[in-house]
């Protein structure tokens, strides 16, 4: 049980887990098959549903922005030099398993979904700066 002490379905938890790591992929499959019943999602699921969609807009968003950016600084030649040490710094591989390999940003980003994840596997609305208070807002309205 969480906020003011409603039950959390086993269902719901795991369609939050499963979201996180879809990149809100099941969480939208799960949208659209709720509205064609016309039934609506309970708090906890939607919270979790609309925080996972959330995050991969903002992953998506800050690697086309970061892109552009690169793009650009890549036309000064000596800037050339340090934003090309600095990406490769954070894309070079720390470690492989398998036919995964993991750099900073895949370990950051992991981490991060990682963290989500078992928030909502034990029935809790997991907290980020500035995500969560937007999500709450629009949950309010």
């Amino acid at each position: 049980m969480n906020r003011n002490n409603i039950i959390i379905y086993p269902i719901e938890r795991i369609i939050a887990v499963l979201s996180y790591y879809t990149f809100g992929l099941t969480g939208l499959l799960y949208l659209i098959i709720a509205a064609i019943k016309k039934q609506g999602l309970r708090p906890f699921l939607r919270y979790h549903v609309l925080m996972s969609i959330f995050i991969s807009i903002l992953i998506y968003v800050v690697s086309m922005v970061l892109i552009f950016l690169i793009d650009i600084l890549g036309f000064f030649p000596f800037i050339r030099a340090i934003v090309f040490s600095i990406s490769l710094i954070f894309q070079s591989v720390l470690f492989s398993i398998g036919e995964l390999h993991f750099s900073i940003v895949t370990l950051i980003v992991s981490g991060l979904l990682t963290y989500l994840a078992i928030g909502a596997l034990f029935g809790k609305y997991t907290y980020l700066p500035w995500i969560s208070n937007i999500i709450n807002y629009n949950l309010r309205q």
